[in-house]
């Protein structure tokens, strides 16, 4: 019994790595203006979302959501996290330190450009694959996708927002600034049959069931996935294998949320793949 669960649990850890190989955390730092919800203060921040590493021929991009982008932003504008160590480590909140927590880059390439979708809540970072963080691993979208169906298992890696830890906090006038730290977390869900009539009425009103799936958002330390939007979601093939190994397939672009966060909207892996022929070409069969 302690062997399969220590299989499990190398299994487990093994699924987390390759998936957070191709998770980049996307940082504006064209700051959003606002008010700190607890002190009612007057403050500002950045803002932060997902993307994924991401290839279609010798183009190599970070695919994430629209919104995840301001619209004003030029690649300057934006710092990207890249996966900073071979292996994921879990730690808890206080066993933290400095030591542990990594900041975004700048975009290194001069000649990185910004393409939005007009039709749909998606964007890339088309950059050069050198610019990219050493661990990090872009993933051929061009030849391995799937539109995964109802009742199949999907796994998304992401940065929720209220798995922040707070690292520093300073007055700059009347304003409090805080410096906070985003770890990636993973959840995993079934594809949820079509919404009924009454809650595309009511509630999940942005769904469109010729591009988009539901999943359930269920993570035991996070309530909400604000922060997951751009994340890529993957399925993970059942193919047979003489030695297992985590064996991950794209399946889409998380893009929103309903129902308070309770279910996550993802933009099917097909449709993302539309967009990526307007932008850099057709695929090439293989």
């Amino acid at each position: 019994m302690e062997n399969i669960e220590e299989l499990k649990k190398q299994a487990s850890e093994a699924s987390v790595n390759r998936v957070a190989t191709h998770t980049v955390g996307v940082i504006n730092t064209i700051r959003t203006k606002g008010r700190d919800s607890t002190t009612n203060r007057p403050g500002d921040g950045e803002e932060m979302g997902t993307g994924c590493a991401g290839k279609w021929g010798p183009h190599h991009f970070v695919l994430t959501a629209r919104h995840v982008i301001k619209e004003e932003a030029a690649p300057s504008d934006l710092r990207l996290f890249w996966r900073p160590a071979p292996f994921v480590e879990r730690r808890s909140d206080r066993d933290l330190t400095m030591k542990d927590i990594a900041d975004g880059t700048p975009i290194s390439d001069a000649t990185a450009v910004i393409r939005r979708c007009d039709w749909e809540d998606l964007a890339v970072i088309v950059l050069d694959p050198k610019a990219a963080g050493e661990y990090t691993e872009f993933f051929n979208i061009e030849n391995s996708w799937i539109d995964p169906a109802v009742g199949e298992v999907v796994n998304c890696c992401g940065y929720p927002f209220d798995r922040n830890v707070l690292v520093g906090k300073h007055m700059v006038g009347q304003k409090e600034e805080r410096t906070i730290a985003i770890r990636p977390e993973i959840f995993s869900g079934c594809v949820l049959p079509q919404p009924t009539a009454q809650e595309l009425k009511f509630q999940i009103t942005a769904y469109d069931a010729d591009r988009h799936y539901l999943v359930p958002y269920e993570h035991h330390l996070s309530k909400h996935p604000l922060g997951f939007s751009g994340a890529a979601v993957w399925w993970e093939s059942d193919k047979k294998l003489m030695v297992w190994r985590p064996n991950f397939i794209f399946a889409g672009v998380c893009t929103c949320c309903y129902k308070r966060g309770a279910i996550e909207q993802v933009v099917k892996a097909s449709i993302v793949r539309r967009f990526l022929t307007e932008v850099f070409g057709a695929a090439k069969t293989n």
